[in-house]
């Protein structure tokens, strides 16, 4: 019952943080692009949540289960730069379509794309917890869970597919809410600072995880597909 109550606790502060980073800037609710996503976005992530609850609770766990105490200065450093490489967009998008205006206008079929694009990225999200019930936020061996590597399901075609919808999502928000400028932005930090993670996550793993190296010569894809 607890595991419940964190869990609708966390769904809901999740919406109340893109609420703010997408309204805050503008100082309105009169924004019909972004109250469709968080519409969109309650129903997927509340539905996705009771699921994972019922088949997986190890997952859902795992997502609180921060391991600060284990993290690594770089860690701490690339999870900043993430963390930033998300939040920076949103609030440019909503910066950018009500005042600045900085590229071209979007269309409603792009901003359709866009849509697509963020549901591809949260599908990517929730497969990433069912097929790893120890897909932590921070980089540490979680050996009170008796963590063992995660080489199934979606993790067999990439290394790092959570990451691969943290773009997507990002990526499709942003040009859903209607900005281009920020979508280019959410699509350049995002892969960079990804890319640095990744460097120090496999430090981590292939030193301390049996098997891992081993995985990373079977599954050569990082969280690019086709590219990196």
């Amino acid at each position: 019952m607890l595991l419940v109550l964190r869990t609708l606790v966390g769904v809901a502060m999740q919406l109340v943080f893109f609420a703010a980073l997408m309204l805050g800037p503008i100082g309105t609710t009169d924004w019909p692009a972004a109250i469709v996503w968080l519409q969109v976005y309650a129903l997927l992530v509340f539905g996705s949540a009771a699921y994972l609850l019922i088949t997986r609770p190890a997952a859902i766990e795992a997502r609180m289960r921060v391991g600060r105490e284990a993290q690594t200065p770089k860690d701490r450093l690339a999870l900043s730069l993430m963390i930033m490489s998300m939040m920076v967009p949103v609030v440019i998008a909503s910066l950018d379509v009500f005042y600045w205006q900085l590229l071209m206008p979007v269309s409603p079929l792009m901003q359709a794309v866009g849509m697509a694009v963020f549901l591809v990225g949260f599908v990517f999200s929730v497969l990433s917890m069912l097929h790893n019930e120890f897909a932590a936020p921070t980089v540490h061996i979680q050996e009170d869970a008796g963590h063992y590597l995660a080489d199934e399901g979606i993790y067999a075609y990439l290394r790092h597919p959570m990451y691969s919808g943290f773009l997507f999502f990002f990526a499709g928000m942003t040009l859903w809410l209607g900005s281009y400028a920020a979508t280019l932005l959410a699509v350049v930090c995002l892969i960079l600072s990804t890319i640095y993670r990744i460097g120090i996550e496999e430090e981590v793993l292939k030193k301390d995880l049996p098997g891992y190296s081993d995985y990373m010569q079977k599954v050569k894809t990082r969280f690019l597909p086709f590219i990196y």
